[in-house]
């Protein structure tokens, strides 16, 4: 029941798992010291896909995937499930699908993975299997993770929901969360930014966003090269992605880890609750408006007209306290008092 929230009798998790009766995902606006540019009359969202049930944004393509795979049957023989993820799309796929009578599931993990979210897989009943992952791979590379789970997918007794090139990836932010932007937005939409990993939320979101304006900008943001960020990819592994998603950005930025983590800590230092891929979106929508700024594209505007900037916000800093910490100078964190206290 959308209006109180409260989901009960036989199909309950099911329907809790349903982005479609859920209700809004909230739209936040950042406060002013995080955003230099709020003088200059803009203003930023982020879109906390945090709240969603799963409490990560795979969680909306994950339903919409299984849920569309029951539809056509090919679940029916209850195969095993196998993905390329290393933690929030697989987690969402396998809890997803335990709604629709599948039981196994294993995940392709790069060996670059955390030992956290190792532990975080197999907490949820899903076999990890580590791959190395190529540097520089061409597309169909054999050695990817993303086609050695297509191809198990295609033996007898499996099935690979295939979130880099499953058309009801991006179709589920297309039919849920973009509509919910435009809306909470009320149409006064400047420039929509999210991280480039599937690249399933940008085209979605795009599609139906541009749609409603053809004005409006889309931001697309990557891991620098040799720059490790969990879920976004660089310009070399985003030639593994079947999706077009050139087609539906106007413009690319590009973050580094350093600049993602320090990002993500300072939104959910903030109160904006939010993890590294989150950080990259913002550092990238950052340089971005930095850029426009140099150009002079915030003059010329009548009175009170302001630019409004929504990013997405994937999911919480949980899963990746270990990195920040790995990842992030010691002067950024308090020092621990009275650490001889703590038992060994």
């Amino acid at each position: 029941m959308r209006e109180l929230n409260v989901f009960s009798g036989p199909d309950s998790i099911r329907d809790y798992l349903n982005p479609g009766k859920l209700p809004y995902l909230p739209l936040v606006e950042v406060p002013e010291h995080l955003n230099p540019f709020r003088g200059d009359g803009v203003r930023i969202y982020a879109k906390m896909m945090t709240f969603s049930t799963l409490h990560s944004v795979k969680a909306v393509p994950a339903f919409n995937m299984i849920e569309r795979m029951a539809e056509r049957g090919e679940l029916d023989d209850n195969p095993t499930l196998i993905e390329n993820s290393s933690g929030n799309t697989v987690v969402a796929l396998t809890l997803c699908a335990r709604q629709f009578g599948i039981d196994d599931a294993r995940a392709i993990i790069p060996s670059e993975v955390s030992k956290d979210k190792v532990a975080l897989l197999r907490f949820f009943g899903i076999t990890p299997q580590v791959n190395r992952e190529p540097d520089d791979p061409e597309p169909f590379d054999e050695r990817s993770g993303i086609y050695k789970a297509r191809k198990q997918g295609e033996e007898e007794g499996w099935v690979n929901p295939g979130q880099y090139h499953n058309p009801d990836n991006p179709s589920a932010h297309e039919r849920w969360i973009a509509p919910q932007v435009w809306q909470q937005t009320k149409g006064k939409l400047d420039i929509f930014c999210a991280s480039l990993g599937t690249t399933g939320t940008i085209i979605g979101n795009s599609r139906y966003l541009k749609g409603e304006n053809s004005e409006l900008k889309v931001l697309g943001v990557q891991r620098a090269p040799d720059n490790y960020v969990p879920g976004p990819r660089t310009p070399n592994l985003l030639k593994l992605i079947d999706f077009e998603w050139e087609k539906h950005v106007d413009l690319v930025q590009q973050a580094t880890r350093h600049e993602s983590y320090e990002m993500s800590m300072k939104l959910s230092r903030g109160g904006i609750f939010a993890g590294p891929s989150s950080g990259l979106a913002m550092v990238g929508l950052l340089k971005e408006l930095q850029e426009m700024k140099e150009r002079g594209d915030f003059e010329g505007r009548g009175e009170g007209e302001e630019l409004t900037c929504v990013f997405i916000a994937a999911d919480t800093p949980i899963p990746y306290f270990e990195e920040y910490f790995k990842f992030l100078p010691k002067n950024l964190f308090p020092d621990l008092e009275d650490a001889h206290l703590l038992d060994d």
